[in-house]
């Protein structure tokens, strides 16, 4: 990662972070958007090849049961949680797309797993080395910055994008 830019002179705050934290803990992320209007996270993951729509089927089923059995082991209702995607050029955009208030650094991960180990072949930066320790650390200081974002008031659309190993955020 080669750093981290805004634009001069606006503040660096919690939900631009969480951008930031959430696309350098998992370069498997292509871009990140957080709708305050909708109180949601879109999460965008580019696939290397043209996903068919029976190879689409099949990740959705497992998707949709591995929600479920979180949703029932944490305990939590999901009042928004939708998939879909498209294909461009011999490429496929993965969009996930979830509810801030009850969305939990446990299911992030649990999605990227899925996209990673069901769909392979994705487009993402060259994973640093970071250590175990490194990792929880990251994943500790995320689900903080979760918490966080859905007692506070965000009135900004955000966008983290990747371009030559940096995370960019734009508000739109």
């Amino acid at each position: 990662m080669k750093g981290v830019f805004w634009k001069e002179g606006e503040p660096f705050n919690n939900s631009m972070s969480l951008i930031v934290s959430l696309m350098v803990r998992y370069p498997e992320i292509a871009t990140l958007s957080l709708d305050p209007q909708e109180k949601t996270l879109h999460f965008t993951f580019l696939i290397g090849h043209e996903l068919a729509e029976a190879e689409f089927r099949l990740f959705l089923q497992d998707y949709t049961m591995s929600l479920e059995v979180l949703a029932e082991l944490n305990q939590r209702n999901y009042s928004i949680a939708s998939i879909s995607y498209y294909t461009q050029d011999n490429f496929s955009f993965l969009e996930v797309v979830r509810d801030i208030s009850s969305l939990s650094q446990e299911e992030i991960s649990l999605i990227v797993h899925l996209v990673r180990e069901k769909l392979g072949e994705l487009v993402c930066d060259p994973e640093d080395v970071v250590g175990e320790e490194e990792q929880v650390f990251q994943e500790e200081l995320i689900e903080h910055m979760l918490e966080d974002l859905k007692d506070s008031r965000q009135e900004k659309k955000l966008i983290g994008i990747r371009e030559e190993g940096r995370v960019m955020i734009f508000n739109r």
